[in-house]
């Protein structure tokens, strides 16, 4: 009989790595499946659009959200400080001064409205660009006196139809891109779409092209491939919703707790009256209740509402809203009895949520379509004058400020302040526009204000005395020396 040929068994192979959400389980089931950015801001971006902007004009929390975050990132408006310098490398101060206000005359009517300034469209852009996620800035080559001969407009979001998609044009939303992906032209509604419900006659067909030059689109984007904005409140639209129907049952409980209600409570001795005569009591009028049957009680309900712990519950939930929208606690719940530390240290996180946005915002509209258009227009119409002694790679050189973080003990941040100039850590025009002046306007002041300049004048050094000849400065020394003691 042949051997039968044995084989080891093989070892059981080792258990895979995976990560612990890799498998569902019944607890945790398996999460929709994830789609294209545009896919999903087509299908979801207007609803979240329309909730936003009714929960911005109807939730107080939602208003003080955006409260706080426009003043917090634009206030009065961004500073912009041009720094020309010449080809050594020194600002020409007098140029500079001159671009300034031949801007600040510009900034007073910027729109083609002539109703905004330049600190309220700036407030308007950074509000539309929080609600809806996105707002677009067109760029105006018009005359309108003597001034700069350009304009911007300000084009919301639902004037580009999100909804129109063109294979043959590249369009995807509103906006024809090229292979790459970069926009080539944005299609634009004259009038809104809207329209119809309040009378005003709308075509379909009415859209024109205007190209990608000539509009600047801010948009917050949470994904590469997103060609329109996504609302800052995507992720807080239904707890805020929430709690403001929670807010409104309590008020509603604590109205309906607040008249005096009674019962009245029939025991196992009740004897019912031989004729019903009937009852009429009012509560709101003190008087005897003289006419209870045998075996009837009066049962006095108290109140129950406000509830104690809906204002930590709500509060709670405020925390939720303020992490989801990259705001502070404390501004939106007005609650300020928190300790030092923990203050600055909330107004140092949010703050560096501001200055994320706010380089955004002037990156991708404040810079090129507020600040570098029309001083290349003011230029080209001779309303500047550029001296010889410019370099010419640094005439659009500017430094963009906005509000600075509050200040909540201002000794101490005045001590840093000092520190910093002392060491080389910052200038003094630095430290002037941290605090939201201009350093130019500040200068100017200071030398009208000779109340100022005698407190603050350094006392002149004493002169030192002139020095002696060599030899009188020998023979001093000789003098100055004792005589030696001589011995007989």
């Amino acid at each position: 009989m042949a051997d039968v040929l044995r084989l080891p068994r093989r070892a059981a192979p080792p258990p895979l790595a995976t990560y612990e959400a890799g498998k569902p389980t019944p607890w945790h089931l398996s999460p929709p499946a994830s789609l294209p950015q545009d896919a999903e801001i087509g299908n979801a971006g207007m609803r979240l659009r329309d909730w936003a902007r009714h929960l911005a004009a109807n939730s107080s929390v939602i208003r003080a959200v955006l409260d706080s975050r426009v003043a917090n990132g634009i206030g009065p408006g961004l500073i912009y400080e041009p720094l020309v310098r010449d080809r050594r490398g020194a600002l020409l101060t007098d140029f500079n001064n001159q671009i300034k206000r031949v801007l600040a005359k510009w900034r007073r009517a910027p729109d083609v409205t002539g109703e905004l300034s330049g600190g309220e469209l700036e407030r308007l852009l950074w509000r539309a660009w929080d609600t809806d996620g996105e707002v677009f800035l067109r760029q105006v080559r018009r005359r309108t006196g003597a001034g700069i001969p350009y304009q911007v407009q300000v084009i919301e979001s639902d004037l580009v139809p999100m909804l129109l998609l063109d294979g043959k044009r590249g369009t995807v939303q509103g906006i024809s891109k090229d292979e790459w992906g970069r926009p080539i032209e944005y299609l634009v509604y004259r009038r809104r779409p809207s329209a119809l419900l309040w009378g005003v006659q709308y075509v379909e067909a009415d859209l024109i092209r205007l190209p990608a030059a000539d509009i600047r689109h801010l948009k917050r984007i949470v994904r590469p491939d997103q060609t329109r904005g996504l609302t800052l409140l995507h992720a807080v639209i239904f707890r805020t919703a929430d709690i403001a129907e929670y807010q409104q049952s309590h008020r509603l409980a604590a109205r309906a707790s607040a008249d005096l209600w009674a019962s009245i409570n029939r025991s196992a001795d009740y004897i019912a009256p031989d004729e019903d005569t009937g009852r009429n009591w009012d509560l709101g009028q003190l008087q005897m209740l003289d006419n209870l049957a045998p075996g009837e009680s009066v049962n006095f309900h108290t109140p129950a509402h406000p509830n104690q712990n809906a204002p930590d519950f709500v509060n709670s939930e405020l925390r939720q809203i303020a992490a989801g929208t990259r705001s502070g606690f404390s501004e939106i719940a007005q609650v300020w009895d928190s300790s030092y530390a923990a203050q600055r240290l909330e107004k140092v996180q949010v703050w560096r949520f501001i200055e994320q946005d706010r380089s955004q915002f002037a990156s991708d509209v404040a810079l090129p379509a507020l600040y570098e258009e029309p001083l290349r227009w003011a230029f080209e119409a001779g309303l500047v004058k550029i001296p010889r002694a410019a370099d010419p790679e640094t005439l659009y050189d500017v430094r963009i400020d906005g509000p600075q973080m509050p200040v909540i003990d201002p000794q101490k941040d005045r001590a840093a302040y000092v520190l910093d100039q002392e060491n080389g850590w910052d200038s003094r025009a630095g430290i002037i526009r941290k605090m939201g002046r201009s350093p130019a306007d500040v200068d100017a002041e200071r030398e009208q204000d000779p109340y100022l300049d005698e407190d603050l004048r350094q006392p002149e050094p004493e002169p030192k005395p002139a020095a002696k000849p060599v030899a009188e400065e020998q023979d001093d020394e000789e003098a100055d020396k004792k005589p030696e003691d001589e011995t007989p």
